[in-house]
């Protein structure tokens, strides 16, 4: 099978993986692009992101393509965190959900990948952090962003084709499989000095303003406040989450 054959396998495979999860109520049809690791945003990702975050070889020494997904959320998920006193529970279920079947997405993708006589490797979804310094040594959503699946925006909000209220997900394998183009969509509105700062201002703790004196810290400490007070008040053990900033995004859903 060709590498061309290959992709469309993974993409189909991708596709195929959500909609067998079973909730349409909560995700939309995913997005995958593919990355070289020798395009410049991933050469010089120590640079743009930090001296922290993982080269390829790190993650896969012989590393050829990064494969990055997202998947959309629904309209009702996207406005849930909106209309909630705390985090909305939509969201949270939401993201509980996806963030244990990209695990299983993930090792689907690698382990056909291996079967066609490549190297694979998955890299855990979420919280592969040290809660006294939240900073990831591999950020999916700047995969996604360098694999032409969208485009940051304030708060590093990814503006994809389909909106900002999206989940991502990336893996590696040493197949060369065909870049996807560059993104083309709809793109923040607050950037270039712009006037929207609903993101900055829908923050309840004001973390964002202040994303790296403290503010991080802070955005953590609310999720944890949220989770507690949604034990405690409603009743509902659920994730660590927010979204506000997210919610009240103008590009948050898109068709």
């Amino acid at each position: 099978m060709d590498t061309a054959a290959i992709r469309k396998e993974i993409e189909e495979m991708i596709k195929e993986k959500v909609r067998d999860i079973g909730r349409p109520d909560l995700y939309r049809e995913p997005m995958v692009g593919f990355v070289s690791v020798d395009d410049p945003s991933i050469v010089n990702v120590k640079d743009i992101v930090g001296p922290w975050h993982d080269s390829p070889d790190d993650q896969l020494p012989g590393a050829r393509t990064i494969i990055a997904y997202t998947v959309p959320f629904t309209r009702e998920v996207a406005m849930d965190p909106g209309n909630a006193e705390f985090s909305g529970l939509t969201w949270s279920e939401a993201y509980v959900i996806i963030n244990k079947n990209f695990e299983l997405i993930s090792k689907a993708v690698a382990d056909y990948l291996r079967s066609k006589g490549y190297e694979a490797a998955t890299v855990t979804a979420t919280n592969d952090y040290d809660p006294s310094d939240p900073v990831s040594s591999w950020s999916h959503r700047t995969m996604a962003c360098a694999a032409g699946l969208g485009k940051f925006g304030m708060n590093r909000i990814l503006i994809t084709s389909r909106g900002s209220a999206v989940r991502y997900c990336s893996l590696l394998t040493t197949a060369e499989l065909e870049p996807s183009g560059p993104y083309e969509g709809p793109v923040c509105t607050g950037l270039d000095g712009g006037s929207c700062r609903l993101c900055l201002d829908a923050c309840p703790v004001d973390a964002l303003t202040r994303w790296y004196d403290g503010g991080k810290f802070d955005c953590q400490e609310l999720q944890e406040v949220y989770h507690e007070k949604m034990l405690e008040e409603l009743k509902v053990d659920t994730a660590g989450t927010c979204g506000k900033c997210i919610a009240v995004c103008p590009l948050a859903y898109i068709e």
